[in-house]
């Protein structure tokens, strides 16, 4: 061959691998930074399991709206396909009657299912109903009184929007805001609002209709066991109707960020933030870069500032194609978990959403946010278009226990090669209210987030790891929190939670017909 040709050749398949990683590049940050088009595909079995073999199919009712008759129900993780006789959709109390009484004369369990991003199967039953509660979401404030009255199907993103322009907002909610109201009560959630802790707390009274249909009224003062048990009860008393939720005005904080070593966290908050009461909200992260990792942690304060002029009205958060990209990188490998550590110290704060600073008193606060900006994470940037799943565990410690919860989380994950994307930390107070409580005095909740693929490895891996972590966490004195994956053992589970037995048997008192039920309760309660 000429050296001409030679060369001409030698150029054309350098610019054709050129070509070629530019296009796979491009389309690589086009997956990792797109919004999905449409719900992630669930339409599949994994892993396989008898009772998924085959769906059920009905013949029901006309006037019972079934929006789906037989056919197979998933929850978020995609990792629980399971058969259902159907699902309805109900709008009112009397739908929901007639549901109940229509599972009652078929001798069918009934489930309650929200978003469904409890991972465990707690929000259905193989071949039983599952009611659709979105629906159910009418809202009505007592301006005097400080309380809103939610349906339960309404969704805390709902509530902020119609809280703001009336100057309230939530008082205690989880951190990402496209939860059902129901479902919150259900696990007795918690987020970055440090006070007062669990929601249970700013529950003042709720409506729960019970197997037979007949509706209660439970509180702190009237049918004090019923309020108890089914605040964090996981659907298995009844079908919480509506709630007295107690809200505040809403305000504008300065946010700060301090980084420390993670032995440093406990007494930085025991210094700062414990008895501070102009602390509005807190919640740190702990790094997972190869740099620092399960070592550096960025702690996130928000103080209360005075703010005369008016608030400005809460709006959808940017940069969600930014949180994506990111976050979708970083599941690649240590390099890009280096690359998201990076750009949190250095350029996360450039780009959260704040008051202008012409608006503000203080010229000099590096960051104002209202309570309601800072409370709206719907969770978009994690939605994305990827074939795996993101799995989602909370373990509870005493704060003096925290250091030896990070090496021992570090040990196991390492260890077992699971890949971490993220530890989130928050303060939960200590659960005076309800039966089954996770945190039985003031802890430290780590909240991780693990990836992984729709394969075998990658799913005993995750086995492992949530078994380890919660062999762990227990050694600790600690609890782990039950809406996901039921991995751990009925030992376990009395470990942790020593008062189960009476948590099923005041179930059994309430709901003796055993009309609503779970894989939860197929697997520990029975």
């Amino acid at each position: 061959m000429a050296p001409n040709v030679r060369k001409r050749s030698i150029l054309a398949s350098i610019a054709f691998f050129l070509l070629s990683f530019l296009l796979f590049t491009a389309k690589k940050a086009f997956d990792y930074s797109a919004a999905p088009s449409a719900p992630k595909d669930c339409d599949f079995i994994f892993p396989r399991a008898n009772d998924d073999s085959k769906p059920t199919t009905i013949t029901a009712p006309s006037d019972l709206a079934f929006e789906q008759k037989g056919g197979y129900v998933n929850d978020a993780s995609c990792l629980n396909k399971t058969p259902v006789y159907g699902i309805i959709k109900v709008k009112n109390v009397e739908q929901i009657r007639e549901a109940l009484k229509f599972a009652r004369d078929n001798h069918l369990t009934i489930s309650i299912a929200g978003q469904r991003h409890s991972m465990g199967g707690q929000t259905f039953t193989p071949n039983g109903i599952v009611l659709d509660m979105r629906h159910f979401n009418q809202l009505r404030l007592d301006t005097p009184g400080n309380t809103l009255n939610a349906q339960t199907g309404a969704t805390w993103q709902q509530i902020q929007y119609f809280l703001d322009p009336q100057g309230f907002a939530v008082k205690a909610m989880q951190s990402i805001n496209i939860f059902t109201v129901g479902g919150s009560m259900s696990v007795n959630a918690h987020g970055i609002a440090h006070r007062p802790g669990p929601l249970a707390s700013t529950v003042r009274s709720f409506r729960i209709m019970l197997a037979d249909g007949e509706i209660k009224n439970a509180s702190p003062e009237e049918n004090p066991e019923l309020f108890r048990s089914a605040l964090g009860g996981y659907g298995l008393f009844g079908v919480l109707l509506d709630v007295d939720l107690q809200v505040v005005k809403n305000e504008v904080y300065e946010r700060n960020t301090k980084y420390m070593g993670y032995k440093d966290v406990a007494g930085f908050y025991e210094r700062e933030i414990a008895n501070n009461d102009d602390v509005g909200l807190f919640y740190g992260r702990i790094s997972v870069s190869p740099a620092s990792y399960l070592e550096e942690a960025a702690v996130h304060v928000y103080k209360k500032t005075e703010f005369t002029q008016p608030l400005p009205p809460l709006v959808e958060p940017k940069h969600d194609w930014v949180s994506r990209l990111v976050i979708n990188f970083s599941k690649t490998g240590p390099f890009g978990r280096r690359i998201r550590w990076a750009l949190e110290k250095h350029a996360e704060a450039g780009l959260h959403q704040c008051i202008s600073r012409n608006q503000a008193m203080n010229a000099d606060a590096a960051c104002l946010v209202t309570r309601n900006q800072e409370m709206d994470d719907s969770m978009k940037y994690l939605k994305n278009r990827l074939q795996d799943t993101d799995i989602l565990q909370e373990y509870f410690v005493p704060p003096e226990r925290m250091s030896e919860f990070i090496d021992g989380l570090r040990r196991v994950v390492i260890g077992n090669k699971a890949n971490l994307l993220n530890v989130t930390l928050r303060v939960v107070h200590k659960d005076t209210v309800t039966a089954l409580p996770y945190a039985k005095e003031d802890m430290f909740a780590f909240v991780l987030y693990f990836n992984q693929k729709f394969n075998e490895k990658d799913t005993a891996i995750l086995r492992k790891t949530t078994i380890d972590l919660i062999d762990l966490t227990i050694g600790l004195k600690g609890t782990y929190y039950l809406p996901y994956q039921l991995y751990y053992s009925p030992q376990q589970l009395n470990a942790a939670y020593p008062e189960i037995n009476s948590f099923f048997a005041a179930k059994k008192k309430y709901d003796p017909l055993n009309l609503f039920g779970s894989k939860f309760y197929a697997k520990y309660g029975n």
